[in-house]
């Protein structure tokens, strides 16, 4: 029965757990935050998410990049200071960090170079850039009821292992998110699957995996049509490189990345990697 008292008591429990949790994790992340560099940007998040679009775009040409992006303010890494970048509302837009963990950044960098090689890969919707992608996740992008990406089904055992391998790597994204965006670790952990399936990263149903050929992933402009407005993506770099960046359009700011960073963001604004 869905409203039997054993259920009710159920949930309850585990709400009261959950709720705990999040006091917990918002305390680490004020005492590791006391020192964190805030950046106020001159947009609110309603309106960024007022201009979002489940369509792709026309992208920006690379013309018009090379033009504007000599006005964006560049955003130096430094490793001892967390990132928050807000809008002129007080929402919070983004954060950056570092995972401070040589072990997760070598497990992570590892993982990808075994997973399988694709070939013969059709790519569908606008151009960005030379490099494939891995979507190993719970969505329903297209139906109501969610299912195992095709990704992830092809890839069988070879996916399957590279969640597993980096669960501790998930794990502590999902607590950081806890700690910056209580609303949205909660209501990523309270949506409602199907009994068959999980989450395959802990908060979140599942990862993109970004794989540069022969050199680092760049890409061309581009938003994330498919992400939520209410929640945050996460990108953790990983590889062997110097002198990455995330170009962030839409805030006229360009953030570097070292390997090992995380940046933590609304995936549907319009973004390149460069």
């Amino acid at each position: 029965m869905p409203h039997s008292k054993s259920t009710r008591s159920f949930i309850s429990k585990r709400l009261s757990k959950l709720e705990k949790r999040i006091r917990r994790l918002k305390a680490i992340a004020f005492n590791y935050n006391q020192n964190a560099q805030v950046i106020t940007v001159p947009v609110t998040l309603g309106q960024l998410r007022q201009q979002y679009s489940p369509r792709h775009k026309k992208p920006i040409s690379n013309i018009d990049i090379e033009d504007s992006i000599q006005t964006y303010q560049r955003i130096p890494i430094d490793p001892q200071r967390p990132l928050f970048i807000y809008g002129k509302d007080g929402g919070l837009i983004a954060y950056r960090t570092s995972l401070d963990s040589s072990d997760l950044l070598t497990t992570l960098t590892q993982s990808i170079r075994e997973l399988p090689t694709k070939t013969g890969l059709k790519f569908r919707g606008i151009y960005r850039g030379k490099y494939s992608t891995r979507h190993y996740c719970v969505w329903s992008p297209y139906s109501r009821k969610p299912f195992i990406s095709r990704e992830l089904r092809d890839d069988g055992e070879a996916g399957l292992e590279f969640l597993k391998k980096n669960t501790k790597l998930w794990t502590q994204l999902s607590n950081i998110l806890g700690g910056i965006s209580p609303n949205t670790y909660k209501s990523f952990l309270r949506y409602p699957l199907p009994k068959e399936l999980h989450r395959f990263c802990s908060a979140w149903a599942g990862c993109v995996v970004n794989i540069g050929d022969e050199d680092p992933v760049q890409t061309r402009p581009h938003r994330d049509v498919k992400e939520s407005i209410f929640g945050f993506s996460c990108i953790v770099t990983a590889g062997d490189y110097t002198g990455g960046s995330l170009i962030c359009h839409e805030l006229g700011l360009i953030i570097d990345l070292d390997p090992g960073c995380c940046f933590f963001f609304p995936g549907f604004f319009d973004y390149t990697f460069k």
